[in-house]
């Protein structure tokens, strides 16, 4: 492992959820930080405090990344969209189009070490049934959804411009993500588990008997932090997931207990039933222009196992703050409690 002089580092999707957290590890890190999204929304001020230089951009539009890469030694490329429901153009302007021009800008302007945020959804759902995932596993063809298809054509775009550009890029793909201040994901189910606090059951689509897979977004942001660090990684796509291996019946008894202090039971809807209603919602949603309430992709999505193997990053000499979830989700729970971030 070599260690990196700490120069002007570009965090894109700074304003997200990850985004931000990455910012503040950054500085934590000793970077001087460039934040960059398409507003700086609610984070203003923190970036300020932390003296942070946001500059707003569009990445979807080649023109102005010049600008906005200049003087960057290092580019952190958090920004995607991970909503099912968007429409494919916009998913691709932003998981893929957007990718080549950062690529472009970056190679022009001699950036020094890229690291691209990508998704262990790059495999597909149940590649590999029952068993942990590795990096080098088959990908599922077709893939399931077009944020699968997305993450996975903006990897091809890395790799080529490592090889055809020599780019110093390294990508990681995150498990789910968790942590405070989020506001989608993971989110969505402590605030239902919240709403149905005063019901006798709670609805659980599916039989729970998933394997699930998580990871604090303190983790992920230290394991950016650790890619700059180390030559090794560089050309090289990474899993970042904990060790956590617990069922969907689990999980979701270990939320009840830590916001509600007991465990509710819960009554199963099965996927047969839900998923037709999805198809449906998903089509008048188009219609209206609206957003469904049910996606056909997030069903697939829980019907999956999601076993991840890490055993590539933990080689690399990188360790876990939080190596399972038990301590980072009550931790992450209690502070949405105390913060109201569960009133709705």
């Amino acid at each position: 492992m070599t260690t990196k002089r700490r120069g002007l580092v570009l965090v894109t999707g700074a304003s997200g959820f990850t985004g931000h957290h990455m910012v503040a590890e950054a500085v934590k890190a000793g970077f001087k930080v460039r934040a960059t999204d398409l507003s700086s929304r609610h984070y203003g001020a923190m970036f300020e405090a932390l003296g942070v230089e946001f500059v707003k951009s569009n990445l979807t539009n080649r023109d102005g990344l010049d600008r906005l890469l200049d003087g960057v030694d290092g580019v952190i490329h958090v920004a995607g969209i991970h909503d099912y429901s968007t429409p494919d153009k916009l998913m691709w302007a932003v998981n893929v189009h957007a990718v080549e021009n950062l690529c472009d800008a970056a190679v022009t302007a001699g950036v020094e070490r890229f690291v691209h945020f990508s998704s262990v959804n790059v495999y597909g759902f149940n590649s590999n049934p029952g068993n942990p995932v590795k990096e080098d596993d088959p990908k599922q063809t077709p893939p399931h959804n077009n944020y699968n298809t997305t993450k996975w054509e903006g990897e091809k775009i890395i790799h080529r411009y490592v090889k055809d550009k020599g780019l110093r890029a390294t990508i990681m793909r995150p498990a789910a993500i968790y942590g405070t201040r989020a506001e989608y994901g993971l989110y969505y189910v402590f605030k239902m588990a919240w709403k149905e606090r005063n019901k006798k059951k709670s609805l659980m689509v599916g039989n729970g008997t998933q394997t699930e897979a998580f990871l604090h977004v303190e983790d992920m942001c230290r394991a950016v932090i650790h890619a700059f660090d180390n030559d090794s990684m560089v050309g090289e796509a990474y899993n970042v997931s904990d060790d956590t291996r617990i069922s969907t019946a689990e999980f979701f008894r270990l939320v009840s207990r830590e916001l509600l202090g007991k465990e509710k039971d819960f009554f199963s809807v099965p996927l047969a039933v839900v998923k037709p209603v999805a198809v449906i919602s998903q089509f008048f949603a188009r219609i209206m222009g609206t957003k469904s309430i049910l996606e056909k992709a997030t069903l697939e999505y829980v019907a999956s196992d999601r076993i991840w193997d890490n055993s590539k990053l933990k080689a690399t000499g990188f360790e876990f703050k939080y190596p399972t979830m038990e301590k980072g989700m009550q931790e992450t729970l209690t502070w949405y409690k105390d913060h109201g971030w569960l009133e709705f």
